[in-house]
């Protein structure tokens, strides 16, 4: 009797733990997988690099987390972030990824991203430069529609001029100052409206509180941050 009771409750365990087995109550958590693009890779400081972790995945849930450690002591979040490196010498960072799955299990990738300290040949001098449009006589009365007067920069190299205290002027000694940590990226230009509003990559804003370019005819004057001018432009009216 005794050695039938034994069986029956062995028996009774292996029908309560079968049903657990077969829900998957007892599998091992697989680790995710992290992976990402860093775009660019190398180039010259000050460098932009946008991150990528899209394509990390989890074989058998969801990463809930992504944590970017990018090698100079500075960290971010996020599946797509992005960076900015500044150095005055050549220099490698590792850039670390982290990613945490629903369950807590981790996995990591690594890349190095290289900058170069910026270029001293001619510097920005054959960089930057007024270019079209330069819309002087804005649509109506000026004085009322001062974001409609506005010049155009360009960044015609192929590295990112960092603009910060660079000045434009016209010929009556009005100044427009550009912001710190203002970046021109390769390739791309930027307005400068007289009137007031939010800076953004593409357009600054003077806050000038009236019209400063003559509809009649002016000259707007580039200077870099020590004062050496780098562009001229001298327009009359038709």
């Amino acid at each position: 009797m005794r050695a039938l009771r034994v069986k029956r409750v062995i028996g009774a365990v292996v029908l309560i733990v079968l049903p657990f087995l077969a829900g998957g109550c007892l599998t091992q958590n697989s680790a995710p997988m992290a992976h990402f693009a860093a775009i660019p890779s190398s180039g010259e400081s000050p460098l932009h690099v946008t991150f990528d972790a899209s394509a990390s995945y989890d074989p058998d849930g969801v990463i809930r987390k992504y944590t970017w450690a990018f090698g100079d002591g500075s960290a971010g979040t996020g599946v797509v972030t992005s960076h900015t490196y500044v150095t005055s010498v050549s220099r490698d960072y590792t850039v670390t990824l982290t990613v945490e799955d629903d369950r807590g299990a981790q996995a990591t990738a690594s890349q190095t991203i290289s900058v170069r300290p910026p270029s001293t040949d001619s510097d920005a001098t054959n960089c930057v430069d007024f270019t079209w449009p330069f819309h002087y006589d804005a649509e109506g009365d000026d004085a009322q529609n001062l974001n409609d007067e506005y010049f155009t920069l360009v960044n015609n190299c192929g590295r990112p001029i960092d603009l910060s205290g660079w000045r434009v002027s016209d010929e009556d000694a009005n100044t427009f100052e550009f912001p710190a940590g203002f970046i021109l990226a390769p390739g791309a230009w930027v307005m400068v409206h007289t009137g007031a509003g939010t800076d953004t990559p593409t357009d600054l804003y003077w806050n000038a509180g009236r019209p400063v370019w003559d509809n009649e005819g002016d000259t707007a004057i580039l200077e870099d941050d020590t004062g050496v001018i780098i562009s001229v432009y001298v327009y009359h009216a038709c």
